[in-house]
């Protein structure tokens, strides 16, 4: 991979500003930019606050901080800004905290396209699709942390906030779905009754099959308890797991199912359905019994 060369930039020194930016990505084209302090325009006013108030003949009267902030304002930039003009030229915006996080400035980061995504510009005219690394590989573990990280999360929330502000479902996501502006897309959300959690309603196994298919479940997965209607992937099962499940229940169960119907039926009811009708279709293709006849009983034909 060839190396790339980052321009570096101070929004001070340089005296620069969105429209000096855009005319800058437009003439000169850099391959990654990084611009330090921007000033933030949702943090300016608060870090200019929390400065005054730092200093020990600070102002003493709301009036006076008012005042004292009126005087020293500065014209930030909106991140909403900058997301919109890397768009605009072909880049990546990254908004990043500076190294200060209470001083009100962000550091920025423009990267082409192409190489946000680890690809060259060979790649994009030859019409390949761009895609984030994250999309062609999975953490096979993030089900079983996620299943130990929501119980961490709500027993300490149990421990700091009354009962009522302590929410009733917790949903774990890679990443939060994001509007092209870089606002968190709330129609994108999962609804949060797709997992459930530790609060959500348990249905017991009904059946000596769902009881059997329960224990079988919790000690493949390594939980403590499944209800009749929890998903198998969900709980962290993928297909080697499923192969040992599928294998269990011929052994136990006497019947041949095949794999595909795990991943028809993923919950215990829907799989003991299948069994069920496995077993009767079985005992229909079964012979009647022989019974002995008794010849003395037997009547000759005349």
């Amino acid at each position: 991979m060839r190396a790339v060369e980052e321009r570096r930039l101070d929004w001070h020194e340089d005296r620069l500003s969105v429209a000096g930016l855009s005319a800058l990505l437009h003439e000169t084209a850099p391959e990654v930019l990084r611009i330090s302090r921007v000033p933030n325009a949702r943090l300016q006013r608060e870090a200019r606050a929390l400065e005054a108030l730092a200093q020990r003949e600070g102002p003493q009267t709301v009036g006076e901080l008012e005042a004292l902030l009126a005087e020293s304002a500065e014209a930030g930039v909106d991140p909403e800004q900058l997301w919109a003009l890397g768009a605009e030229h072909g880049y990546i915006a990254e908004v990043v905290w500076s190294e200060l996080a209470t001083d009100g400035y962000t550091t920025v980061v423009l990267r082409r396209d192409a190489l946000a995504y680890g690809q060259d510009e060979s790649a994009e005219s030859a019409g390949l699709q761009r895609k984030p690394w994250r999309w062609y590989a999975n953490n096979p573990a993030q089900t079983k942390i996620a299943r130990k990280l929501v119980p961490q999360l709500r027993g300490y929330l149990e421990e700091h906030l009354p009962e009522y502000m302590v929410p009733a479902a917790f949903v774990v996501l890679e990443s939060l779905p994001l509007t092209p502006n870089g606002k968190v897309d709330r129609r994108a959300l999962p609804a949060p009754d797709g997992l459930r959690g530790e609060l959500a309603t348990y249905t017991a196994a009904r059946t000596p099959t769902e009881e059997l298919l329960a224990g079988m479940w919790a000690e493949l997965l390594g939980v403590e308890r499944v209800g009749v209607h929890d998903n198998f992937f969900e709980l962290g099962g993928h297909s080697l797991l499923a192969t040992q499940l599928i294998s269990r229940v011929r052994s136990v169960f006497q019947v041949d199912l095949p794999l595909r119907t795990l991943f028809e039926a993923t919950t215990i009811a829907g799989l003991a359905e299948h069994i069920g009708t496995s077993q009767h279709s079985r005992e229909g293709l079964q012979a009647p019994p022989i019974t002995p006849v008794d010849h003395d009983a037997v009547l000759p034909l005349s």
